[in-house]
């Protein structure tokens, strides 16, 4: 089930979604929904994704998401994170390959170098 604080921060209210089923939707359930062709909550494009949320006063709704509008709304987990100089080595690999160059900005403490 999605996080009620997803649509808050958002800023969609519940009560504009669809009613879900009161029981939990399974695959099947799921499948017959983006079937249905219903537009991301987020951008409009046709939604890939569809889950549930739980609202105290609305009841169960549907949450329908795009691909990437669901990689840019779901809580990364806590785990460990690659050090920062890692990650621009493979941006500057990147860039490098299409002849560009990358300029990095940051304080100290950033782990840039």
């Amino acid at each position: 089930m999605t996080s009620a604080n997803l649509l808050h921060t958002l800023g969609i209210a519940p009560s504009s979604l669809d009613p879900a089923p009161p029981w939990t939707p399974c695959g099947s359930a799921y499948i017959e929904r983006l079937t249905e062709r219903h537009p991301c909550i987020r951008c409009g494009a046709t939604a890939t994704v569809a889950g549930v949320i739980e609202d105290a006063s609305f009841g169960r709704r549907w949450v329908d998401r795009c691909t990437a509008c669901l990689a840019a709304t779901t809580t990364r987990s806590p785990g460990p994170r690659p050090p920062v100089a890692d990650v621009l080595a493979v941006v500057r690999a990147a860039a490098s390959e299409i002849g560009m160059t990358v300029t990095v900005t940051c304080g100290d403490d950033c782990g840039a170098a």
